[in-house]
């Protein structure tokens, strides 16, 4: 019921101290957008493997590319979401519902599509996505002893 009544509530702005909904979604769609790490070259971790490598090494290279397209996701949802907000472009359905969760403190449909099932809130996700990022990064590095199955993509 409650993220019903959320859902529902107005999108106006505030009053004269409070801050407009464009603004308070910029400022969010920014800091996400400074969280969000680059992509990872997975051709060129495939060339340093060569062709020896681990059925682990293999799932790390699936786990990587899916990986990769959330990050381009948000990255490219984001950029053009603060373009709208500029009123560079104009807002369509997509960048809206982005607007709207961004907002609401929901996670956008668009990423949830690509990213693994889960109902945490926004900012619940976004630590996990930088917990998966460090798994992965560590993973790079040094194949892991204990595997944190709950943080890959497909586990």
């Amino acid at each position: 019921m409650w993220l019903n009544l959320i859902s529902m509530q107005s999108s106006e702005g505030g009053g004269e101290s409070g801050i407009n909904k464009e603004e308070y979604v910029y400022k969010i769609a920014q800091g996400i957008e400074e969280k969000i790490p680059v992509e990872f070259d997975v051709l060129y971790l495939r060339k340093e493997a060569g062709n020896d490598i681990s059925p682990s090494t293999v799932v790390l290279f699936q786990e990587l590319e899916r990986f990769n397209l959330l990050i381009s996701k948000i990255t490219l949802t984001i950029a053009n979401l603060k373009r709208a907000l500029n009123g560079e472009i104009g807002m369509n359905s997509e960048l809206d519902n982005l607007s709207l969760s961004l907002f609401n403190g929901f996670l956008p449909d668009s990423w949830a599509r690509l990213a693994p099932q889960t109902q945490k809130a926004l900012g619940a996700w976004i630590v996990h996505f930088g917990k998966r990022f460090k798994l992965y990064q560590d993973w790079i590095i040094r194949e892991p002893i204990v595997m944190w199955i709950s943080g890959l993509h497909i586990p």
